[in-house]
């Protein structure tokens, strides 16, 4: 699997050392890729609105319990090709109201990796 390469820290394109479009591979395409179904909003994929996370009904403004954010987690993680088994390790922070964490996927091949 390979897809475009987005920078970790702006999320946008980015070039490779030949001034071209980069492109992710291999695990870092399946991790970017999984990053990128647990930051779809529910409705916004245009030609299945039936995924994504519910952060405009369920999230904002509210305190959803981790075990059901994890778990909307992990079915977002599911969608993504070559995925096996997904665990979100979620932590959130009370006092800065911030949620962490990572989400653990090990792939077909038994390569694991964090998101």
């Amino acid at each position: 699997m390979s897809s475009l390469y987005l920078d970790p820290d702006t999320w946008d394109l980015d070039v490779d050392a030949s001034r071209n479009i980069a492109l992710a591979t291999d695990q870092y395409a399946t991790a970017q890729t999984v990053a990128n179904a647990c930051r779809l909003w529910a409705g916004e994929a245009p030609f299945n609105a039936e995924r994504g996370i519910p952060y405009e009904t369920e999230i904002l403004g509210k305190q959803p319990p981790p075990s059901l954010l994890s778990s909307w987690y992990e079915t977002e993680a599911h969608t993504v090709p070559g995925v096996a088994s997904v665990v979100a390790v979620l932590q959130f922070d009370r006092v800065s109201r911030q949620l962490g964490g990572q989400i653990q996927c090990t792939l077909t091949d038994g390569t694991v990796i964090n998101v």
